[in-house]
């Protein structure tokens, strides 16, 4: 089952950056949403639960509480992350000049990650509830 999830998700990215590669200079931006259930589900909230572990967002912090991480390379980056509740997880990655983002989160053991590359993307994501689970990626030029 998770080798389904992970070619279905190799697939997506793929044509996502085909699309993106075709596109015309002035085309902009492109954003890429996956929003998965089930075992497609715990396999990303377990990856996002890793790098925090890797970039040591759970150092020596009980159960239960929420993670967040921001990180930005380049110049005019603007990101916030408010969370509530217990156990969510939240990553904003940002590389490259005048990005926005805000992730909200409101409940339990959610988990969204934000990547945005180029120039200019905008993302404001807001999770409510349990167990809820995302990633968005966009590209701007």
């Amino acid at each position: 089952m998770i080798a389904n999830t992970l070619k279905a998700g190799l697939a997506a990215t793929v044509i996502a950056i085909a699309v993106t590669a075709s596109a015309p200079a002035s085309a902009g931006s492109f954003s890429f949403t996956l929003t998965p259930s089930g075992d497609s589900a715990d396999f990303i909230r377990s990856g996002l639960q890793i790098y925090g572990i890797v970039n040591e967002l759970n150092d020596q912090r009980p159960a239960g509480k929420n993670h967040a991480k921001v990180k930005q390379k380049g110049r005019n980056n603007a990101a916030a992350v408010s969370q509530k509740g217990a156990g969510n997880y939240g990553l904003v990655y940002q590389r490259g000049k005048g990005h926005e983002a805000t992730l909200t989160q409101a409940g339990r053991n959610n988990a969204f990650g934000i990547f945005q590359f180029g120039k200019a993307t905008n993302a404001d994501v807001v999770q409510a509830g349990r167990g809820d689970v995302g990633l968005v990626f966009q590209g701007g030029w």
